[in-house]
């Protein structure tokens, strides 16, 4: 300012903006790590067995691994933006099990692309029937989806009888044992799956929707978002994602059962979480679900390869949601604190 003298009094900067120049890049590390916590410990994973056994980092191992990813990523994609919508379903190892039985018992009638469209449109029924029985009998998603689940076993035990239902068709086996320009036909699927979800994520009203009901549901109802009609929209897309997992699932096991998914709801749940989402909902990312989603299945094949017992793996896999939620709270912090 100008005081009446007419002198100029100046604030001296140096010292103030020289330290944060001084600290740019630790700075921007630590914010790198906690926005990619699951990709460098999925890097760190790999590089480590790699080095500490010749098998694991052998191509058909890896190409196992990825395979086995897939059907647990399809399912976790659509996981992912329920959750960021801010709820649950807990219905999907029900709805995978219906899926699989009636594309199973449907299959040596219609051929299999009418089977397959017919499987994803049933999947996306179920998604709407939970989204409905939501938003309009106003239950909780959590009960409601857990009630549903027992719904959609139950109704997949009438139909057959509670038998499994073998697939002889070759060249529909195809779809979960077979493979496309040199990697697994059903990580091709899981791809294409992500690749699309991420489109309408970012690049539609819907997907911006999404976020802003699962950040704040009050002040996106005020704002003139048709609430109720996005929720169903999420739970149609998860539906569809679980119509996709039961085509290519039924197609490795060569056969379907009401329950053949049993537990299904808890590994895409993990997937999700370990893979960065939010379980307060609002924000989450398709590229930390497909990352957790191979994360486990890197240790899973790590604890087999090193013969750790089935009991051990659920301790393993329990520590590492617990620790993927810790994560998710320290990174909750830290971007908090940055901001500041």
């Amino acid at each position: 300012m100008t005081g009446n003298s007419g002198s100029v009094t100046q604030v001296s900067s140096g010292p103030a903006e020289s330290q944060p120049r001084g600290n740019r890049f630790v700075r921007w590390f630590l914010r790198s790590l906690a926005q990619n916590t699951i990709q460098y410990l999925l890097l760190i994973a790999v590089v480590i067995l790699s080095l500490a056994n010749a098998n694991f980092r052998q191509p058909a191992n890896l190409l196992s691994i990825l395979l086995q990813a897939s059907f647990v990523g399809i399912g976790a994609a659509g996981m992912t933006i329920t959750i960021i919508n801010g709820a649950f379903d807990l219905s999907v190892a029900g709805a995978l099990g219906l899926c699989g039985v009636v594309l199973a018992i449907l299959l040596p009638h219609i051929g299999i692309v009418p089977v397959v469209i017919v499987t994803v449109m049933l999947g996306a029924l179920l998604g709407v029937i939970n989204g409905l029985v939501v938003t309009k009998i106003r239950i909780p998603a959590f009960i409601a989806t857990l009630g549903m689940m027992y719904i959609y076993m139950a109704v997949g035990f009438i139909i057959t009888n509670g038998q499994v239902v073998s697939v002889t068709d070759r060249a529909f086996r195809a779809l979960g044992t077979g493979d496309t320009l040199g990697l697994p036909t059903p990580f091709v699927i899981m791809l294409a799956t992500y690749v699309i979800l991420y489109l309408i994520m970012n690049y539609t009203t819907y997907g911006r929707f999404i976020r802003a009901v699962g950040s704040n549901e009050t002040a996106s109802q005020v704002g003139g978002i048709p609430v109720d009609r996005v929720k169903i929209f999420a739970f149609m897309l998860l539906g569809v994602c679980i119509g996709l997992a039961a085509v290519t699932l039924t197609a490795y096991l060569s056969s379907a059962n009401a329950i053949m998914a049993q537990g299904f709801e808890m590994r895409v749940i993990a997937a999700a979480v370990v893979g960065g989402t939010s379980l307060k909902g609002g924000s989450g990312t398709l590229v930390g679900t497909f990352t957790g989603a191979l994360f486990f299945t890197v240790i899973n094949n790590a604890l087999n390869m090193f013969n750790v017992g089935a009991y051990w793996q659920y301790v393993a896999v329990g520590l590492i949601i617990i620790t993927a939620l810790g994560i998710d709270a320290l990174r909750s912090r830290f971007m908090g604190s940055a901001r500041e």
